[in-house]
């Protein structure tokens, strides 16, 4: 099932402009009765939160503060007014239940003024977009320039750092002569979201205006950053704690050469593919100075019993914790599934992986030998 969406952004007088207010006026005919999404793209993992606008609710328009979107039950006419400070990028997604699969446009930047969007349903969910919108216009220009660039990186893979820190240092150049270019700050945002974090994303942060320094999203995103910079590589693991009883500290770590950290969720279904291949690495290596734990991000009961049950269908052998207070992501930044960290006896993080289990092994060799 596609969709084509036609988006025409019509922008308010000056005067108006000034109160950072935005209205959406969305015409949808063959969505009537039927839902869209208006938000932060779904591979934005923990950056969602970074997000800030507020909308005024109406009969047929509802916040999601879960994912920080908008969902809009369609009628004839669609009406959606707010207030945006600076330029923002949102994605129109549609869930289709019937092959249970979400549509996804890609990134339109909402700003102040007022927005038109037309859609219709055909075979593709895509968009024209005719609009004199400045961030949009930027983008646009902005993506050209770095075709070259993205066609090097695959998103959610293991990419090279090299590939990163070039576009970074592009990036570098134009933020220099840009500083208060939001569209460039969403697009180190998307990318960290993408390929995961690089130091260069620190010297790229550190060129924007102060006035950009200043926004909300900017300094939630700096905090990501930041933790991420301390608990990478190099990094001290932190204590992290999940409930009264059960914690991880450093000292868990010293009577182990290296110890293998598993974040994982029942709903991941990697995860759970993952799980007889890290049997097989507990079992190969358990008695050679390597510990293994799990830290599963479940807090409600039939997820616990759902998650007790296929670690015992696996065999697993080694300490699981429940994440019931979502400590873990929030002291390592953790957005992404199934993630490995590995720390030695001193506790720092020696490596972290996305699922990436052969080069874990290597890592462990590495470090035993």
């Amino acid at each position: 099932m596609k969709y084509f969406i036609r988006i025409v952004l019509v922008f308010l007088p000056n005067f108006l402009l000034a109160q950072n207010n935005f209205k959406i006026e969305l015409i949808a005919p063959t969505f009537e009765n039927d839902s869209l999404y208006v938000g932060p793209p779904s591979y934005n993992g923990s950056t969602i939160n970074i997000y800030h606008f507020k909308t005024i609710s109406n009969k047929n328009t509802s916040f999601i503060k879960e994912i920080n979107a908008i969902l809009i039950k369609i009628k004839s006419r669609n009406l959606m007014e707010g207030r945006i400070l600076y330029p923002q990028p949102f994605s129109f997604s549609y869930y289709d239940p019937k092959n249970n699969r979400l549509y996804e446009t890609k990134l339109i930047f909402i700003e102040k003024g007022d927005h038109k969007i037309l859609i219709n349903r055909h075979n593709n969910l895509d968009y024209i977009l005719d609009s004199n919108s400045p961030s949009n216009i930027e983008y646009k220009n902005l993506k050209n320039q770095l075709k070259a660039y993205d066609e090097k990186l695959k998103p959610f893979q293991n990419n090279d750092s090299k590939n990163i820190d070039t576009k970074q240092n592009f990036l570098q150049k134009y933020i220099i002569r840009q500083p208060n270019s939001y569209v460039a700050f969403w697009e180190i945002v998307n990318d960290f979201s993408k390929f995961g974090f690089t130091k260069s994303y620190l010297k790229s942060l550190s060129l924007f205006s102060q006035s950009v320094k200043k926004a909300f999203s900017f300094i939630e995103f700096k905090k990501i950053i930041d933790i991420e910079n301390s608990t990478n590589i190099g990094g001290n693991f932190p204590d992290v704690s999940f409930n009264s009883n059960d914690k991880i500290v450093k000292s868990d770590f010293s009577n182990y050469q290296v110890t293998v950290i598993d974040y994982w969720a029942t709903f991941c279904k990697p995860c759970i593919q993952d799980l007889p291949k890290l049997v097989e690495l507990y079992e190969k290596y358990k008695n050679k100075g390597v510990n293994f734990i799990s830290v599963t991000d479940e807090n409600k009961i039939e997820r616990i019993e759902l998650a007790t049950k296929i670690l015992e269908n696996n065999k697993v052998g080694w300490k699981n914790y429940f994440d019931v207070n979502k400590e873990f992501p929030k002291k390592l930044n953790a957005s992404g599934y199934p993630l490995q960290i590995l720390v030695d006896r001193n506790g720092k993080i020696i490596a972290r992986k996305l699922g990436e289990l052969d080069q874990i092994e290597s890592e462990i060799k590495k470090n035993l030998e």
